[in-house]
C-alpha cells in the first residue's frame, strides 16, 4: 500500500503530551453534528467510530469494550435487573447485550440522533437504521425504547416522576469539558436516587496504566463517597476500566460472580471465570494510594 497522506492520519490524544496515530484508509462519513465532530472510517481495526478525534469503538475491539460496559454490573448485582437505563452508547451494542442477558425492559437515551443514525448505517455492529426508527417510535409497553435527549436531564425527569431502574449504564466519552457534570458526585447522587433498592450504576472510568490513571483514581474515590460499595472491573483485551456503584448492601464475592457468569444467558467472548478473578483486582498503583 502506498504511503498514507498526512491528511489521512488522525491524531488521537490519549494523555498529556501523548497521542496515537490512526491511518485512515477510507472515510464513510465525516460531519459536525450539533454535539460533536463525527468520523466513521476504515482503519487497521476495521470500521471505526471517532467522536471529537477520540476512538469510541472499532470493529476489532468493540465487543470486548461493550461486554465490559455491561457484564461487570450484571455479574456483581445480587439479581438480574428487570429494568435498565442506558445513557449514551450510540452504537447500541450495550443494549443488545442486555437484551441477550435477559433484561426485560430497557430505555436507551442518547443525545445525538445524527450520530446514532450514522452508526446504524455504517458500522457492521450494533443497531441498524431500521431498528433505530422502530425503537424511537415504540409505545410505552415495548421492551426497548430509544429516546433522543440529554441523559442528565432525563435522570432529573425520573426524579420528578419517582421512576426507578434496577440498572443504569453510562457509556459516554471520557470526563472532560464535553461531559461536564456527568462524572461528579452531585450527578452520581441523583443517579443513585433513581436506582431501585439493590440497584447498580456502571460507568467507564478511565485507564489503569501508570501514566493515565489519575482520572480513574479520582472516579473511584468519588464513587465510594456516593455508593454503598464499588466493584472494580477491567477487561484484559482492551484498555478501559469500569466501576460499578451499588445502592444495596449485598456485596458478592468473586466466587459468586463466577457462578453468575456460568449461569448467564449471555456468554461473553472476552470474560471467563479465570479472567474474572483478576479483573476485579485493581493494580498496585491504585491500591498503594489507598484508592481501593
Amino acid at each position: 500500500m502506498s504511503k498514507i497522506p498526512e491528511s489521512m492520519i488522525l491524531q488521537e490524544p490519549i494523555s498529556e503530551g501523548i497521542s496515537r496515530s490512526w491511518e485512515i484508509y477510507k472515510i464513510h462519513v465525516q460531519s459536525k453534528t450539533e454535539f460533536q465532530d463525527l468520523l466513521i472510517a476504515d482503519t487497521a481495526h476495521g470500521t471505526t467510530l471517532f467522536c471529537n478525534n477520540e476512538r469510541q469503538s472499532s470493529e476489532l475491539s468493540q465487543l470486548a469494550y461493550h461486554e465490559g460496559q455491561v457484564m461487570p454490573a450484571l455479574l456483581s448485582m445480587p439479581n438480574l435487573p428487570k429494568t435498565a437505563l442506558v445513557i449514551g452508547s450510540s452504537e447500541g451494542v450495550a443494549v443488545q447485550i442486555l437484551q441477550k442477558a435477559g433484561v426485560e425492559n430497557i430505555t436507551h437515551v442518547d443525545i445525538d440522533e445524527e450520530c446514532m443514525v450514522a452508526c446504524g448505517k455504517y458500522l457492521p455492529y450494533g443497531y441498524t437504521v431500521d431498528e433505530i426508527k422502530k425503537y424511537m417510535s415504540a409505545g410505552s409497553t415495548d421492551s426497548l425504547k430509544v429516546i433522543i435527549g440529554d441523559g442528565k436531564e432525563y435522570i432529573e425527569s425520573m426524579l420528578d416522576k419517582n421512576i426507578n431502574f434496577d440498572l443504569i449504564v453510562m457509556d459516554i466519552p471520557d470526563e472532560g469539558p464535553k461531559t461536564e457534570g456527568l462524572y461528579d458526585e452531585l450527578f452520581w447522587n441523583r443517579v443513585k436516587s433513581v436506582l431501585a433498592p439493590g440497584g447498580a450504576f456502571i460507568t467507564q472510568a478511565g485507564n489503569s496504566c501508570l501514566w493515565r490513571c489519575d482520572s480513574l483514581k479520582t472516579a473511584y474515590v468519588r464513587m465510594k463517597k456516593v455508593f454503598h460499595h464499588v466493584t472494580y472491573f477491567e477487561v484484559d483485551e482492551q484498555d478501559w476500566v469500569w466501576l460499578v456503584g451499588h445502592a444495596g448492601e449485598v456485596e458478592l464475592s468473586t466466587e459468586q460472580m463466577q457462578e453468575k457468569l456460568a449461569s448467564s444467558k449471555y456468554t461473553p467472548r472476552h470474560i471467563d471465570a479465570v479472567s474474572l478473578s483478576r479483573s476485579v483486582i485493581a493494580p498496585k498503583v491504585m491500591r498503594m494510594d489507598d484508592c481501593i
